[in-house]
């Protein structure tokens, strides 16, 4: 009979599962404030108005990375 290929077991911890959505959330939260406040430190220094928009997109941009990021800790995927 043929072997069939070894597969890790699912983690089905909820705790761990909650970490994970609690910090995503905290990461999201905490880089587009810094990335509103980056921007806003800018527009006051400057004149201009667009720096807390700016900071926004970037932080959020940030954010998303690094949600993707834990994801694939979590998940255990490798980057091919």
């Amino acid at each position: 009979m043929v072997d069939s290929p070894q597969r890790t077991p699912q983690d089905d911890n909820p705790w761990r599962a909650a970490g994970l959505v609690t910090a995503i959330g905290a990461e999201l939260a905490i880089l587009v404030g810094l990335g509103w406040w980056l921007g806003t430190s800018f527009d006051d220094q400057n004149g201009t108005s667009y720096g807390s928009v700016t900071g926004l997109i970037v932080g959020l941009i940030a954010g998303i990375g690094s949600a993707v990021g834990l994801i694939r800790k979590y998940a255990g995927g490798k980057r091919t």
